[in-house]
This record gives structure tokens, sequence and C-alpha cells, in this order.
């Protein structure tokens, strides 16, 4: 294995690179990305539960105890539960794509990786070739081992390219379809907090409009 790397000569460098960065990333996210890290069973039974309390400290409580992208959202809603239902959209919506943002960073990395490395290998085989035809120009082919180097190169580099991008580009897919699949629901659980919070604003107009005013206001 050294040996091969070896012979890919200084275009390895840049895609040993290339791979180190691909893996990190992909470590980061593959934690990062933890479905029940995320959707956090606490705050699912919270937001289910909104609609039967007037009183959120219970869940303010549990949001301040598993804080993450859940507990961002469904917190902007919270805080302007009392506004009209139209600014409490508009507030759920910007949280909502800012911890998009956030679920889907580092993928464009990955992504690049992918699309750079077999550019890597494509480039070590051109060097390579350009070598062995540069070693027939002045020497012939009397020397094969000289031509075997480069050829070694050429090959080598293309391998090493495909071989880091082929699985980078299969974990960015499935990356970006593990964090889209969890925006979906955070954008479902999100709706509901509206819901509720629509509800809840009907409800206090409905009573404010039926109670009897005050004696010395009749």
């Amino acid at each position: 294995m050294w040996e091969m790397i070896l012979a890919g000569r200084y275009m390895m460098i840049p895609i040993g690179i290339a791979s180190l960065v691909g893996l990190a990333v992909l470590l980061e996210r593959l934690y990062t990305l933890r479905h029940h890290r995320i959707v956090v069973p606490e705050i699912v039974e919270a937001v289910e539960t909104l609609r039967a309390s007037e009183d959120f400290s219970v869940a303010y409580a549990i949001l301040d105890r598993r804080p993450g992208p859940f507990a961002t959202i469904v917190r902007a809603g919270l805080d302007h539960a009392d506004d009209n239902w139209q600014v409490t959209r508009d507030v759920l919506q910007e949280a909502g794509r800012q911890e998009a943002k956030r679920l889907m960073r580092h993928l464009g990395i990955l992504e690049t990786v992918a699309a750079v490395s077999p550019l890597l290998g494509l480039l070590g085989t051109v060097l390579g070739m350009i070598r062995v035809f540069a070693t027939i120009s002045t020497a012939g082919l009397g020397n094969p081992e000289t031509l075997s180097a480069g050829i070694s190169e050429a090959m080598v580099t293309t391998a090493a390219g495909l071989i880091i991008g082929i699985p980078a580009l299969v974990m960015y897919n499935w990356l970006s379809g593990r964090a889209e699949g969890i925006i979906f629901e955070l954008e479902v659980y999100a709706t509901k907090v509206l819901d509720t919070l629509r509800e809840r604003q009907r409800r206090r107009l409905e009573r404010a409009q039926t109670d009897p005013l005050p004696t010395g206001q009749r």
C-alpha cells in the first residue's frame, strides 16, 4: 500500500488532504445529525401537550434542559405566543431557516471533496503520462523502469481519486437526505406549535367577548 502511495508521487498529497477533510466532515455530521439528539422525545411530548395548558413554564423548563435546534424553534414560537399569529408564523419560519442552515452546514465541503478528488486523480494521470512521453522523447523506449514509474503514477492517482470521491459522494447524498428528513420533521412540529398558539389566541378572544363587563363599566 505504501509503495502504491509513493508511486503516485506529489499528487497524492492534495488527494490525501482531501480524504482527511472529507473524513473529518463525515464524522462531525454523523455525530451532529443523530435523530434522537435533534428531535428530542421530551420536546415532542411538550409540543403535543401545549394545547392542554395555558402555562408554558413546564415547556420552557424542558427547552432549557434540552437545548438544540428543536428547542430553539419551539422557544421562538412560545416567546411570541401573545403576538399576532402572523408574527409568530414569521418568527417560527425564520428560526426554522436558521436551524436548517446549521443542519446542512459543512455538507458542501463533503460535496466538494467528492467532486475534486477524481479531478485530482485525473490531473495526476495527465502528469504521469506527460512524464512518460517526456522520458520517451529523451531516452527512447529502452528504459522500461522509468516508463513504468510514470504509468504507475498515472494509474495510482486515478484510483486514489476514485476511491475517495465515490464514498464521499455516497455519504454526501445520504447525509443530505438525513438532514432534509430531520428538517421536514422539525417543520411539522413547528406547524403544530403555530396551530396551538393560534387556537390559544382564539380561545382567549372568545373568552374576552363572552365575559361580562365589570359592574362599574356597565
